[in-house]
């Protein structure tokens, strides 16, 4: 197994980044609430455009599906490279 291997991905370090600032979260939440509950917490702004790409109108029931959703395959919230 090389380094590269055994490094968490992108995707899986920014879950455990929003799991970590997002726990203390009441839900049912809609996007914005877990914006605000991001920005309130000065998380970093690839957070923000991760779940950017959540939907406006969902009404998630938890945490972890807030998650699912953006490990789906779907490709949400992929943030931009640094820099930009």
């Amino acid at each position: 197994m090389t380094i590269e291997q055994t490094r968490p991905s992108a995707l899986e370090r920014d879950v455990e980044d929003l799991r970590g600032a997002l726990a203390r979260l009441p839900f049912p939440a809609l996007q914005d609430e877990v914006i605000a509950a991001l920005v309130s917490r000065r998380a970093p702004s690839r957070l923000l455009w991760r779940v950017g790409s959540l939907s406006r109108t969902r009404l998630y029931r938890s945490l972890d599906e807030v998650l699912a959703e953006l490990s789906s395959p779907r490709g949400h919230g992929t943030p931009p490279p640094p820099g930009r």
